[in-house]
């Protein structure tokens, strides 16, 4: 049976990243029958792999069993698989082409109140901030009307908008020329970002975030975490990636002991170091089926039933 890793790929509604250089900020289907674990790849073992592919990313989930996080499907906050975002952004304009009229620029925003980013649509060009550079939002955080430059997303902001850093959205070809971070994809397709990379076994983001899968699976960037007091910690339930304090990441239910929700939170976990940090019937799996892992993340794991 195919299952996934993660639960999701989602941003929820608080998320934001730093988009400074040098900051943090971010199916395949194997056959094989190895006992490893793969985030990125569905595999129809009882193991856990997670090989990786680029691009739409977000707004999902991902499965496993071999665990593995399919790349090219699309999934939302409530599981599924993440999806590959549509041609031209998602609504008015496309944030990659930047192909709104003169003086406006190409932005997301939430498709209603309560709900996290979603569409894309055009706003005026009210600042020239660049990537790193300090930024609100105007009304709330979601409306997109930001002092942040053509190209740019004030994100990382309080719940009012307030005191956010502006972050590239990725270009034509998928790249980040301004930062040099990863391109991932997120939210249905309409939040395509420049994401900065990180090690889910040290937690190495700033003050705020957690290290997190990225979309796709194939490797890790920082996200601003969504948890309240007491919430997020091992075993609870999570609809969104960043909904789980740092360490852990949002899993697929079958993945958790008695996870009654569509994901729940599993630690990351080092597999030379064995299931110490694991739940009751947990073992740390590996996250990369073996010798797909990008260098250094050899011995990241995740805990998750056999």
């Amino acid at each position: 049976m195919t299952k996934t890793w993660t639960a999701t790929f989602a941003l929820a509604l608080i998320v934001g990243c730093s988009g400074g250089k040098g900051t943090s900020a971010s199916e395949t289907s194997d056959n094989s029958s190895t006992s490893s674990a793969s985030a990125a790849s569905s595999t129809s073992t009882s193991s856990a792999s997670a090989s990786s592919t680029s691009g739409g990313s977000q707004t999902g989930s991902t499965s496993a069993g071999s665990a593995s996080a399919s790349a090219g499907s699309s999934g939302s906050s409530t599981g599924a698989v993440f999806i590959v975002p549509p041609d031209g952004g998602v609504g008015q304009c496309d944030p990659l082409a930047q192909d709104c009229p003169e003086g406006q620029k190409c932005t997301a925003v939430s498709p209603m109140e309560g709900e996290p980013w979603g569409v894309n649509v055009c706003v005026d060009v009210m600042g020239d901030g660049q990537v790193g550079d300090p930024c609100d939002v105007m009304n709330g955080k979601y409306t997109g009307l930001d002092n942040c430059a053509e190209g740019f997303i004030c994100l990382l902001t309080d719940d009012d908008g307030v005191g956010g850093t502006c972050v590239e959205f990725c270009n034509a070809d998928m790249l980040c020329p301004q930062s040099g971070a990863m391109c991932s994809v997120y939210n249905d397709g309409s939040l395509p970002i420049c994401l900065a990379n990180c090690d889910p076994l040290t937690q190495d983001c700033a003050v705020g975030q957690g290290c997190y899968p990225a979309a796709g699976g194939g490797t890790f960037v920082c996200f601003k975490t969504s948890v309240g007091m007491g919430e997020g910690g091992v075993g609870d339930g999570c609809n969104y990636t960043n909904q789980c304090q740092p360490g852990l990441m949002c899993a697929a239910p079958e993945l958790v002991p008695d996870c009654a929700e569509s994901g729940c939170c599993s630690p990351f976990c080092a597999v030379s170091e064995g299931n110490g940090v694991c739940l009751q019937g947990q073992e740390c799996l590996p996250y990369f089926e073996m010798g797909s892992a990008p260098p250094g993340y050899e011995d990241v794991g995740v805990c998750a039933l056999p």
